[in-house]
């Protein structure tokens, strides 16, 4: 077997959404597909198209991920219904993680470590940098001292101070 094939065992789930690990019903199949992309607008029809799957299943569907919290519906035109991705849901952020995680378990890569990383670096690193009451130095000879959210920061550089006010998006 050749470094980049696939064992044997593992062929029959490469093409099931995330790896197999949850079958490989028309819900999952929509699951996989709204996280693949969040950002874009879902109409039945369309996920019928793509996933191959007739109308009744594609609504029950998406029906179930709208009762779950992962989707939020639009009916502002009853006809044809829109559906998007509640990009609040810890649910979203976890399935994505656990999408790049196949991934890195099936070809060894390290998508998952990055993700995570970069969520934690957006998410959570300007709330703690923002609200700690810590003194840090910096290399440039200055001392900054972080106190409370959306409040002033002191720089102290070269014995002369200057205070000036952060605002923390989100904080």
């Amino acid at each position: 077997m050749e470094k980049d094939e696939i064992p044997r065992r593992l062929e029959r789930y490469v093409d099931k959404p995330y790896g197999g690990l949850f079958g490989n019903s028309v819900e999952v199949k929509v699951v996989e597909e709204i996280v693949a992309d969040p950002y874009i607008e879902y109409r039945p029809k369309d996920l019928e198209d793509i996933i191959g799957a007739s109308a009744p299943s594609i609504r029950r569907a998406l029906s179930n991920l709208t009762a779950l919290g992962l989707l939020i519906k639009d009916s502002s035109d009853a006809q044809h219904p829109v559906y998007r991705v509640n990009l609040e849901s810890k649910k979203i952020t976890a399935l994505t993680f656990l999408a790049y995680a196949v991934v890195d378990d099936r070809d060894g890569l390290n998508c998952m470590d990055k993700a995570i990383s970069n969520y934690y670096m957006n998410e959570f690193w300007p709330k703690i940098v923002a609200t700690a009451d810590t003194r840090y130095p910096d290399f440039g000879g200055s001392i900054i001292n972080w106190r409370t959210e959306m409040e002033i920061i002191s720089v102290r550089k070269n014995g002369a101070s200057e205070d000036f006010t952060v605002a923390m998006e989100g904080v």
